[in-house]
Order: C-alpha cells, then structure tokens, then sequence
C-alpha cells in the first residue's frame, strides 16, 4: 500500500473524512430550525456494505452521532449542527427520503496535473416512529457515494491506507435512532 504523505493528500483525505462525518454532526451549533422541532435524536449506524474498502475514510463499521428533526408540510429538515438539508415526507407522514450532492476539491490542479474533485451523493430514506402526535425515534439506511469529477484525477486515493479501495464506490449504513431530547418550544 501507498503512503498518503509521499503523495502530499494525506490532509486532503482528512477533509474529505471529515466532510462525511459532517453529514451526521457538526460543532454543536444549531443552525436556525426550520418548520416544527421534532426534537433531537441519538443514531446509531451500522454498517451494512461497502465498495470503498475496509477503514476508507476513516469509516468505521458502528458510527453515532446526534442530529437533530424539524418538519414543515411534507418536507422533513435534517439539521446537523451546521446546516439543515431538506428532505420530503411522504404522503403516510412517516416516511422520509434525503437526497443531497456536494463536490469536495481534495487536492488542487497544479502543473502537470488535473488535481482531484471528488463528486459525493448522499442518500437517507427510512420511516419516522410516532407516538401519538410526537416522534420518538426512526430507523431507516443511509449511503454515501464517492467519485471522481470527470475531469480529475483521483487516482492518489486509491490504494492507498485510509483512501478508497476502488472509484466509483458506496457505502450503507443501517440507522436506528431514538430521541435525545424533546423539541425546543
């Protein structure tokens, strides 16, 4: 295996870990809340497969994290401390899909090279649990998906320890969440 720091993208690798940590929780600063609070929940993810490789990343195969729920109509907002990413609910009220993208600059063009942009899809659907007009937990899958941009070269990633296995690849998670802490009125 390849060393990251012979290539110089071992700190380009941290910020694309971190920006996959960053989809579950942030700083702890809550971004304005959109719609009614549902309150704030406790998730554990499980790893169910992965194209990526063992350890890409930094993933590990049991990751926690704290997110907080707010609803307004049929959307549903996921709000992780620094944003809140819009959802729909579907027409049974308790069922819920996320779609978002994001394209992270790992490491610049330079002379004589493309540098790398890694294109990332991230994919949450699931059923919210309802106790009478509250919501007490959910549980649902979570995938993330990992490319390169077409006109990049991300081949340093690649093989290498804590990058990626292979490109394009996915990873899912299985997500069981209970709540934390009631909604803020």
């Amino acid at each position: 295996m390849r060393d990251f720091s012979e290539h110089g993208i071992g700190r380009s690798v941290a910020l694309v870990s971190l920006a996959l940590v960053a989809v579950g929780c942030g700083n702890g600063n809550d971004p304005k809340v959109p719609g009614e609070p549902l309150g704030r929940f406790h998730v554990s993810a499980h790893m169910e497969e992965t194209t990526c490789g063992p350890g890409a990343l930094g993933s590990s195969d049991v990751w926690e994290f704290d997110v907080q729920l707010s609803r307004r109509d049929a959307d549903l907002y996921w709000l992780n401390g620094e944003e809140a990413i819009p959802g729909r609910l579907a027409s049974d009220g308790v069922s819920f899909a996320f779609d978002t993208r994001v394209a992270i600059q790992v490491a610049p063009p330079g002379k004589g090279s493309a540098g790398c942009t890694m294109l990332r899809s991230d994919q949450a659907s699931g059923t919210l649990e309802p106790a009478g007009a509250e919501v007490v937990g959910f549980s649902g899958r979570m995938r993330f998906g990992y490319a390169q941009q077409p006109s990049s070269d991300c081949t340093p990633l690649v093989g290498v320890e804590g990058g990626f296995a292979v490109l394009p690849c996915d990873m899912a998670y299985r997500l069981d969440a209970v709540r934390s802490a009631a909604p803020k009125p």
